[in-house]
């Protein structure tokens, strides 16, 4: 009886502790700071949202995309960016991001995508992002555009990438073009 109700304390407590959680992207992190977002509309977000509510052609568990990268991404020959990628069934896609060539920022280094596949092991992945001045403000919106075809082993991907950088008012401001290569990363 005794494991019993200490059993129950300890689910109680963890209830109130997830209750109160908030996530540390998003609106709650501004507002903890006493800072306001600016409202920013891109000429890309409405076309996003409608592809992903009509996404009819997401990979399934057994689609080769799926599953976690070690991905490397190159201007003119040389690494600019590199992270760890997870790539998931429903058609979104996590970034845990080394931020090179500048230092993560305080609120952290992970973003989210959405894909499409779009061939035989051919996959367009759209992945919003934000990007921070030295004083940890926000300065401008990224846009990442991937096209990437997975290796007939599966184990590796390359392909291209378009980052479009807009100012805080949604005009685009830079451009970046490369390419890029992946690798598997296995429980073994």
């Amino acid at each position: 009886m005794k494991r019993l109700r200490t059993f129950v304390a300890i689910i109680a407590v963890c209830a109130g502790a997830i209750s109160t959680a908030h996530a540390v992207c998003g609106p709650n992190l501004g507002a903890r700071l006493g800072l306001v977002s600016p409202t920013i509309q891109l000429p890309w977000a409405d076309q996003m949202a409608a592809d992903s509510m009509t996404r009819a052609n997401v990979a399934d568990e057994n689609s080769p995309i799926v599953g976690l990268w070690d991905v490397k991404l190159f201007i003119d020959g040389n690494q600019v960016d590199e992270g760890f990628d997870q790539w998931h069934s429903d058609g979104t896609e996590v970034l845990n991001d080394n931020g090179e060539p500048e230092p993560p920022n305080s609120t952290g280094a992970v973003c989210l995508g959405v894909f499409k596949q779009t061939g035989p092991r051919t996959y367009k992945l759209t992945h919003p992002g934000w990007f921070f001045d030295a004083n940890g403000s926000l300065s401008n919106v990224v846009e990442l555009l991937e096209t990437i075809t997975v290796d007939k082993n599966g184990n590796s991907c390359q392909g291209s990438f378009i980052e479009n950088i807009y100012d805080l008012s949604g005009k685009r401001a830079d451009q970046l073009k490369g390419t890029l290569t992946a690798t598997r990363i296995t429980p073994d």
